[in-house]
């Protein structure tokens, strides 16, 4: 690159398809920012003010005398949190063997408390897994007395009726 290519104050070539610039106004200063004085090694800027913002002189007498000064860091902590429990095993035992209109609700907690579980609501899987856990001991409970209800009727129909049917 020539010199002669060159038509840009700053050394740049002129780019394809456009007129060349010829050299630019000079840039006006910026005021300097209150507060940040300038940095070890490096000259003041021309066109910028050199102002300083007033130094807060702090005495020692601020502090409390005899004090203890504790400094920490800070902890990274990591909590471990153990899954409740949705008793799904519990509920379709319920569901299959005693009472299933309340087995269908004992599930849909159960999976209720699943979900919540999985998505990182562990107090709403706790109060979903505990309905469930609820809803299985009365379940539990109501096939129980069904069981027994409905074996204490069969026990007395059958032996009223043999004793009443004559064979001929």
């Amino acid at each position: 690159m020539s010199k002669e290519d060159v038509n840009d104050p700053q050394g740049y070539p002129p780019q394809q398809g456009y007129p060349p610039q010829q050299g630019y106004p000079p840039q006006q200063g910026y005021p300097a920012q209150q507060g940040y004085p300038p940095q070890q090694g490096y000259a003041l800027q021309q066109g910028y003010a050199q102002q300083y913002a007033p130094r807060q002189e702090y005495s020692q007498a601020q502090y409390p005398v005899g004090g203890t000064v504790i400094v920490t860091q800070p902890q990274s902590s990591t909590m471990y949190v153990t899954k409740p429990p949705d008793y799904l095993g519990f509920s379709i035992f319920i569901l299959l063997f005693c009472f299933w209109p309340i087995g269908i609700a004992s599930i849909i907690y159960s999976c209720r408390s699943r979900d919540a579980y999985t998505a990182g609501d562990v107090n709403t899987a706790q109060a979903k897994g505990s309905t469930a856990r609820t809803l299985n001991i009365i379940g539990l409970v109501l096939g129980i007395i069904s069981i027994i209800v409905f074996s204490v009727l069969n026990f007395v129909v059958f032996t009223t009726t043999r004793a009443t049917v004559t064979y001929y």
